[in-house]
């Protein structure tokens, strides 16, 4: 049977919104507000360096526009 582990994180963007990372059997994932996701990652480091990555192109993005 897999088990399965829920870990939230909280990391706070420019828009006060919470973002979520998880793991599951060992691999970590992170929701985008679209309900989409991201992953698998081999470790939560990885994981949180993809999603502050993740949200500072979105953060510029939205700066240009």
């Amino acid at each position: 049977m897999s088990t399965h582990r829920d870990k939230e994180l909280n990391h706070p963007d420019r828009t006060k919104r919470m973002s979520r990372g998880y793991e599951i059997n060992g691999q970590w994932y992170f929701e985008l507000r679209d309900g989409g996701q991201k992953g698998p990652y081999a470790s939560e480091e990885e994981m949180q360096a993809e999603l502050d990555d993740f949200i500072k192109s979105h953060a510029l993005m939205n700066q240009e526009n």
